[in-house]
């Protein structure tokens, strides 16, 4: 908690520094020069490069040290057209059994730059054919080109981008035997998924005759600067937390701020002056745990977002997040800090990934419960605590993957997260069989059950709804009042 505004008289010292980001490397594989691996997916803090090993053969993500610029052969499927200082990633499309290269994200993530290339084995087919005879050499329109897709949590594609490997269309005879940066800065910061997929008008009916690699290095990524942020007026918002269950602060904590029940109802929007003061502030280490007039569901996007007071992005206080459907076993959200060195100011909210606190006062951090699908003990369709964990970020406190937290240490005072609200964005409104079961009910909204006989296609209609358990199918919508 921030308590002193001196910082208020020289706005110039707020300054945007350089985007914290990542960048991903393969070293921890221990591939000596020459070296390959090709037969497991490899994972490095919140990124997983998949692979699918067959036992005769793979698809997805190879990881290689190969320098082999020469040999036209499917024995150097592994080598990129130009030499690699480091290890880098092998991409091999399998379309026999429909697998592309795939990385896959713990958390949603700002993709930033990508160095691509071909493989050896692609370019000098490109450029001579094959051994085989099934691969000619390209010639007047012929194009072989990477498409990468970004996904985000609910499968929806949200960006794609195209990088031609070799274009023989027009006037081109260009083929890529170089590295080359592609700048991904511009996609959104809600990717869980980028996949490679490879095109060719090189075919033999459904095959394609070029070898549909490439080569892949230095891929790096961040977090949302605050684009993904969740206002305090968003009408998606269909609930607050209104009960505390639990609240336990940490030491150094003025009475002023030991008030649970600030952290019940609205958030504070944005513009309300220095913030709002009247917040739960959890003290170093401290938590509060709350509970809502529904259950949080998994739905579609976001499900709730939690509110921090915190005045500017340079100065950042976060917690963990986590929740329960029993209200005795929790389950916390992944987080990774990119922050390498210890902070008494300024922070860059792009370090952050999947902590709360990571936006200013009136702005939620968003959390998706589908990151959490599938965890034994957890029903993600019937969340019904949200607990709130201060991180004091010394670095003494690791975070999902083994690194330091480091967010604002104040050489005198608590640097704690001050909770000001919890909205619901995704509540459970089940449908009972029992006909004489009440409606859920939510502040501010009328329930009115729908009804259609049949979803191929759907026919909702509120007149005439049947009695629950007749056949058919039926939900709850929720109107304002």
């Amino acid at each position: 908690m921030r308590r002193s505004y001196w910082f208020l008289l020289v706005p110039f010292l707020v300054l945007a520094a350089s985007a914290a980001q990542t960048t991903v490397s393969f070293e921890g594989l221990g591939l000596l020069p020459g070296q390959h691996a090709n037969n497991a997916s490899f994972s490095t803090n919140a990124a997983t490069f998949r692979n699918v090993d067959y036992g005769y053969s793979w698809a997805g993500f190879a990881f290689s040290a190969v320098s082999n610029v020469v040999l036209n052969w499917y024995t150097n499927q592994y080598a990129a057209a130009q030499g690699f200082p480091r290890a880098y990633a092998v991409g091999y499309q399998d379309d026999y059994h429909g697998v592309a290269p795939e990385i896959a994200f713990d958390l949603p993530v700002a993709p930033q730059s990508v160095l691509l290339n071909n493989t050896t084995y692609a370019a000098l087919t490109i450029r001579d054919g094959d051994a085989f005879g099934y691969a000619r050499p390209f010639g007047s329109n012929d194009y072989f080109v990477l498409t990468l897709t970004a996904y985000d949590l609910d499968g929806k594609a949200v960006a794609a981008t195209n990088h031609y490997l070799a274009d023989f269309r027009g006037t081109n005879t260009f083929i890529q035997t170089n590295w080359s940066r592609l700048d991904l800065s511009w996609m959104p910061p809600t990717v869980v998924a980028l996949v490679g997929t490879l095109e060719t008008t090189d075919m033999s009916g459904a095959w394609a005759n070029t070898p549909t690699y490439f080569a892949l290095a230095d891929f790096t990524y961040a977090y949302s600067a605050g684009a993904d942020g969740v206002a305090a007026t968003n009408p998606a918002i269909l609930c607050w937390a209104d009960r505390v269950f639990d609240y336990s602060p940490g030491p150094v904590l003025s009475n002023q701020f030991l008030n649970a029940t600030n952290a019940l109802g609205p958030a504070v929007p944005s513009g309300s002056g220095l913030g709002s003061l009247a917040v739960a502030s959890l003290g170093d280490q401290g938590s509060i745990t709350l509970g809502f007039p529904r259950p949080i569901a998994d739905g579609p996007g976001p499900d709730f977002a939690v509110f921090e007071n915190a005045f500017a992005d340079a100065f950042l206080e976060l917690a963990w997040c986590e929740v329960s459907s029993d209200g005795t076993n929790f389950f916390r959200f992944p987080g990774h800090c990119l922050a390498t060195e210890p902070i008494e100011d300024f922070t860059d909210p792009t370090a952050y990934g999947g902590f709360a606190g990571r936006h200013v006062q009136g702005v939620g951090t968003p959390f998706d419960l589908k990151l959490l699908a599938g965890t034994p003990g957890l029903d993600v369709r019937r969340v019904t605590h949200v607990r709130l964990v201060d991180i004091r970020g010394d670095g003494a406190t690791p975070d999902s993957y083994g690194n330091p937290v480091y967010d604002p240490v104040p050489w005198w005072g608590p640097g704690d997260f001050d909770l000001d609200a919890v909205g619901v964005l995704n509540a459970n409104l089940d449908i009972s069989v029992d006909p004489s079961g009440a409606a859920p009910e939510l502040p501010d909204y009328a329930t009115v059950l729908e009804y259609t006989p049949t979803l191929a296609p759907p026919a909702w209609r509120t007149n005439d709804v049947p009695a629950q358990g007749a056949p058919g199918f039926f939900r709850w919508k929720l109107v304002k009042k």
